[in-house]
């Protein structure tokens, strides 16, 4: 009996990287294109039809987020979108050094929630201005 293990793509690492920083990740795609998309409001409905509908941030590995991680080649890059779907701004523009799909996964998440935090005025106090 042979026996296969799926092995995860670029965005289950994105989207399990998202999860532990409390966002809902959905795989989406157009004409051939897949990506990641998250509702900007961390309290919008956990489906992706609700994150398409309202602001909401498309997430990239070049043209396709369900290529099996092993094959990780392009960075991570994160997109604000209006409800319409009409783009507003890039908000992570990839890393500038070369990553492997763990790392690369972890620095979106990172980045895109830091981001999002500080657009949701949801930033905590730097740790210097509340030790006096």
């Amino acid at each position: 009996m042979t026996h296969t293990t799926e092995q995860p793509t670029e965005g289950d690492l994105l989207r399990a990287e998202l999860a532990a920083l409390g966002r809902h990740a959905f795989l989406g795609g157009d004409g051939g294109v897949t990506y990641l998309i998250t509702a900007v409001d961390p309290a919008a409905p956990a489906d992706e039809s609700a994150a398409c509908n309202v602001p909401h941030v498309l997430m990239y590995a070049g043209e396709q987020a369900d290529r099996p991680a092993a094959e990780h080649r392009e960075p991570w890059s994160a997109h604000l979108h209006g409800a319409e779907g009409d783009y507003v701004a890039t908000i992570f523009d990839g890393s500038r050094a070369p990553l492997d799909a763990a790392a690369d996964a972890v620095l979106c998440a990172r980045e895109v929630t830091a981001w999002l935090a500080h657009y949701l005025g949801n930033v905590p106090p730097h740790p210097a201005c509340t030790s006096r």
